[in-house]
């Protein structure tokens, strides 16, 4: 079966149910008023180390109304933002957050704090200003480094990509073995497509071939 934008084959883009699993970024980020937004996106994904290098894409916000949903000429609330204060932090979801996670993905007012409407209680950050979800497995301090706007073929896209310094890692002590991070461990929450999640349980180890720079000690890893 082909699907294209002119002969699509599926009642639905297939698109993001094939790129997946997708981690989620549990977004914190501080408005110019103080408020403090916490919201999940699929669009995350670390692009560079050393300096580590975090990003996430945004679309514009969306407004709900009785005849549909349109997307206005705004950024979302975590874009605009991490774009004004400069930070942000990417609270890990573990299967045990992952309601509260779906919960705080509502399209809430600028002005409301989802973290205080939902009950999820944060903890302060070391090196940034917006707070980190206090039950996250980990938690990624960021210093905005560059926004992009996404583009296609026609030019711009209305996705927006922020990128993001890390300067700060959170690790709850539980998931740390053998001075390393044992990832499966935390059963992190993955998107999929359409309304599909998925749940890290199992990982397992694969040398390369030749040159191995992990195994040849050149790297810590």
């Amino acid at each position: 079966m082909l699907f294209d934008a002119d002969n699509k084959g599926l009642p639905f883009n297939p698109f993001k149910a094939l790129v997946a699993p997708r981690p989620i970024g549990w977004l914190t980020t501080i408005s110019d008023a103080g408020v403090v937004n916490l919201a999940p996106y699929s669009y995350f994904q670390a692009v560079a180390d050393n300096p580590d290098i975090v990003m996430f894409s945004a679309a514009p916000q969306l407004e709900i109304t009785e005849n549909g949903m349109n997307f206005l000429d705004s950024g979302k609330d975590s874009q605009t933002n991490a774009a004004s204060g400069g930070e942000f932090v990417c609270n890990m979801v573990s299967m045990d957050l992952v309601n509260a996670m779906n919960e705080s993905s509502a399209h809430h007012p600028a002005d409301i704090s989802e973290p205080e409407f939902i009950g999820i209680e944060m903890t302060e950050s070391t090196y940034v200003k917006p707070p980190r979800v206090k039950e996250a497995p980990a938690a990624i301090e960021c210093v905005v480094v560059d926004t992009y706007t996404v583009q296609h073929r026609g030019g711009n896209h209305r996705y927006t990509m922020t990128f993001g310094e890390v300067v700060g890692i959170h690790i709850k002590d539980e998931f740390i073995k053998d001075s390393r991070v044992d990832t499966a461990a935390m059963q992190l929450v993955t998107r999929m497509g359409y309304d599909e999640y998925a749940v890290l349980e199992k990982a397992f180890s694969l040398s390369r071939p030749d040159n191995d720079p992990l195994l040849s000690g050149f790297v810590k890893s």
